[in-house]
């Protein structure tokens, strides 16, 4: 696992943090500001759609109802009636006729390009004339086929450049109403085409709502078919683009971020009225928004700036927070040297100050039990001197007994010599080189020559006797373990002994089991001052030893 400093990760996490909390904070903001902002302008957007899909609906309507009027009207009822007989100057009246007649519609009504009959009723003379000029023409030059008409009698046709009028670029929009004579029968059409670029001025007129200047509109009819592109500053190339994105359009009004050549727009569509009519409009993001974007450079600028505040003080605050840490290092530091006097001051947080608690508790408990040790190594010092010392006086004092012992045997003191050697051997038992356990008959032995000793100082009074096995000798016990029983018994158990009675003292050994055997240690003295029974179970004392080898002492 990589390794970190403290400073330098809480440094850069505080930073990291900082940054991830601007960039959250800045997406979050632009994206729901976004968000709102084009829900309202396309409400707001919508509502001004409506009012133009009003406008051109009426305008629509207009061209519909001037074309009912020229079809119903008795001159163009007489135009379409069966003349086979007129002749050429009869044409040219009727051609005039008609021509001054729709010219006043043209007149009137601005908007309208030209105004059209279709007939072949003089179709032997509508090559006559000027190019452009005639106003009856016949089924040939149809724009459309007639096969549209068998179940329809009036339709609309997309913008198209007027094929009929010279030197006229501007696209129109045809509608062509079907004509019928008394029989019943098709007696023509009449076309009106409506300049495509009246509908231009119409919507973007001064009168109009307030918008970009780089709106765009496309008209659609009720197959969501483009029938007009009206824009204001967008070319056609692209007005062509946009097409394509109006096919699958639903019937309810919304709108729809799209994207063309690498440029994002905003679509937004009314819903189809009842005469099926629809305008969809095509707004740039960059300039819907250009206000977005202004606040959402405002948040990058303010978050830079904090940002840039933000690097000194996580520098601060990484000091700040990890100042004991140092201070614990180099406390711990000076410990490895061997100096205990590192205590670290206490700190405003919690958790380090009961880190700095518990090291300080730690290196006075350190150089307490280091006090201990040296002393407790002063003291061992001082009793294997003790061992030394106490090794040294036994030896002298067993060299002491052994000249007075040679020294009274010399003399013929008998006596002192025995004295002076049972002595010396009940100190050599006694020490046994260091060690606890000894075998049974040394301690027998040892007990022996005690009693040896008190039966010179007490003459004829004193009766030692044992009772002991050959086989529990063997097992080892735990050294000087009768001799103070024996002792105690003749310095307390024999002080109210009446004159010529002896005092005896005997040491048995029975077995319990077949791991244990008990020692028992009984005389005859005065026991203690207490009930008889109790006298006669307290002037017996038994050591209960396990005979497996290893010497336990039990009561």
């Amino acid at each position: 696992m990589r390794q970190w400093r403290l400073k330098p990760f809480l440094f850069c996490s505080l930073v990291l943090s900082n940054i991830l909390f601007l960039i959250v904070i800045t997406v979050a903001i632009y994206f729901s500001v976004s968000y709102y902002f084009t829900k309202q302008i396309s409400e707001a957007r919508l509502q001004g759609l409506h009012s133009n899909q009003l406008q051109l609906i009426e305008r629509l309507k207009d061209i519909e109802g001037t074309a009912l009027t020229i079809s119903t009207h008795q001159t163009m009822k007489a135009v379409l009636e069966e003349n086979g007989g007129i002749d050429l100057y009869e044409y040219i009246v009727i051609q005039r006729n008609v021509n001054e007649w729709l010219s006043t519609f043209t007149f009137i009504k601005p908007f309208i390009s030209s105004v059209q009959i279709f007939t072949d009723q003089y179709v032997q003379y509508q090559r006559i004339g000027p190019a452009g000029k005639n106003t009856i023409l016949p089924l040939a030059k149809l724009p459309v086929t007639l096969s549209l008409f068998d179940k329809v009698d009036a339709i609309w046709i997309p913008a198209h450049r007027d094929g009929m009028l010279e030197n006229n670029e501007n696209p129109v929009l045809t509608y062509i109403l079907k004509i019928y004579n008394r029989k019943g029968g098709t007696a023509g059409f009449v076309a009106i085409n409506l300049d495509e670029s009246s509908l231009t001025r119409l919507l973007f007129s001064e009168n109009t709502l307030s918008s970009p200047t780089n709106r765009s509109l496309l008209l659609l009819d009720a197959g969501n078919q483009v029938m007009s592109r009206m824009s204001a500053q967008v070319n056609s190339q692209r007005m062509d683009s946009f097409q394509a994105y109006t096919a699958a359009l639903a019937s309810d009004a919304g709108f729809k971020p799209v994207e063309l050549d690498g440029n994002k727009y905003l679509m937004i569509f009314t819903s189809q009225s009842q005469e099926k009519w629809r305008i969809v409009e095509f707004l740039e993001s960059d300039e819907l928004y250009r206000d977005v974007n202004k606040i959402r450079n405002i948040v990058l600028l303010i978050g830079g700036i904090v940002l840039l505040c933000v690097l000194p003080v996580a520098s601060y605050l990484a000091s700040r927070m990890i100042r004991p840490v140092p201070l614990l290092l180099k406390g711990f530091q000076k410990i490895e040297n061997g100096n205990f006097d590192a205590n670290v001051e206490q700190y405003f947080i919690v958790e380090f100050n009961k880190l700095i608690t518990g090291f300080n508790y730690m290196t006075g408990r350190l150089k307490t039990m280091l006090e201990e040790l040296e002393q407790k190594n002063r003291l061992k010092h001082d009793l294997e001197l003790m061992v030394l010392q106490s090794q040294i006086n036994p030896h002298f004092l067993y060299n002491t007994l052994d000249m007075i012992n040679w020294a009274a045997a010399v003399k013929g003191n008998t006596e002192v010599s025995f004295m002076a050697a049972r002595l010396a051997k009940l100190f050599r038992i006694s020490l046994s080189g260091g060690s606890t356990f000894i075998p049974l008959k040394d301690e027998l032995e040892h007990a022996r020559l005690y009693a040896q000793i008190q039966q010179t100082r007490l003459a004829d009074r004193f009766v030692y006797n044992e009772h002991i096995d050959s086989s529990f000798k063997q097992y080892y016990v735990p050294k000087i373990i009768l001799q103070p029983f024996i002792e105690n018994a003749i310095i307390h158990g024999f002080s109210g002994l009446q004159e010529g009675q002896k005092a005896e003292v005997s040491v048995s050994a029975e077995r319990i089991d077949e791991n244990r055997f008990q020692i028992v240690i009984a005389d005859n003295g005065v026991g203690l001052k207490q009930s008889r029974d109790e006298s006669e179970r307290r002037k017996t004392s038994s050591l209960y030893v396990s005979g497996s080898g290893d010497t336990e002492l039990k009561t």
